[in-house]
């Protein structure tokens, strides 16, 4: 949390206690908050526990890392569907619910597996039950385009048909291509500076009309200004870095990834002895 948001946070509770600050004179009493109830306690890894990340494949365009999304959400939903049915199972009050219920889950949980092997065999490895890494090594940058633009795009002597990407109904533009983990990161980190500091521009010149003492006036008046010049340069620096202003309509995808996946310390060597050369 950033200094903005601690000054939002403050102001807030500050106006919602005027608000709803009692007639009488007397202050009100000012109460600790609860304390947060503590995480839960973890097991701890075991010291000769050791995993380590393989790629298994990689994705060589834009449909084929899309696709791998889908699947995985696909079968994520499955696995969130049987943990809501077994909750169900427990709470079955009748024996013809519960053996209702219990025959879904069985048709449900081979549907998962089956599904869950096809992922294995296409995905060399993949398995929703083993920790994975999707890491995106290229993606492109593009902005939506009107059906009038298209016209005048398409009828250029230079235009490129695979610039143009159709999602759904609409059609986008390819504008730029980040490539590299590193520059996708960074790329990723400063969409996510733009979209906070208009997120909290907002939410500063929301709260200003809202504010009655003069001290909060002025302390929002500054925070927008800074919140505004900050934004305002990193607007600057993504059309520096990409030829054109930003837009919230703008759409990343990835066109190149590779899936990682966790194997243990006995896969690794398995897998080192098949692809160790015999000794003649």
């Amino acid at each position: 949390m950033n200094k903005f948001s601690f000054l939002l946070a403050a102001l807030c509770i500050s106006l919602n206690a005027q608000e709803n600050k009692a007639p009488e004179s007397k202050p009100a009493e000012i109460k600790a908050p609860a304390a947060a109830p503590a995480a839960e306690a973890k097991p701890a890894a075991k010291a000769d526990q050791k995993t380590y990340l393989v790629e298994v494949w990689s994705g060589k365009s834009i449909n084929d890392c899309l696709q791998f999304q889908q699947n995985v959400r696909v079968l994520s939903q499955q696995v969130e569907e049987l943990k809501r049915l077994q909750v169900f199972l427990e709470n079955a009050l009748t024996t013809p619910e519960r053996e209702a219920r219990g025959h879904d889950i069985a048709a449900k949980t081979a549907k998962l597996k089956g599904d869950n092997e096809s992922m294995t065999k296409l995905y060399n490895g993949f398995s929703i039950e083993r920790p994975y890494q999707f890491v995106t090594t290229k993606a492109i940058i593009a902005t939506p385009v009107s059906n009038e633009d298209f016209t005048k795009l398409s009828a250029a002597k230079d235009f490129k048909p695979d610039t143009i990407i159709a999602m759904g109904e609409k059609k986008y533009q390819i504008r730029n291509t980040i490539a590299g983990q590193v520059e996708v990161e960074t790329f990723g980190q400063s969409l996510s500076r733009i979209t906070e500091g208009k997120k909290q521009l907002q939410q500063l010149i929301d709260l200003q009309p809202k504010l009655t003492k003069d001290d909060d006036k002025k302390k929002v008046e500054k925070a927008i200004k800074e919140v505004q010049d900050e934004l305002n340069k990193s607007l600057d620096e993504f059309k520096k870095s990409h030829g054109f202003d930003f837009t919230t309509d703008a759409l990343t995808l990835p066109s190149e990834g590779k899936l990682n996946v966790q194997i243990t310390e006995d896969e690794k060597k398995a897998i080192d002895a098949r692809n160790t050369p015999e000794k003649k």
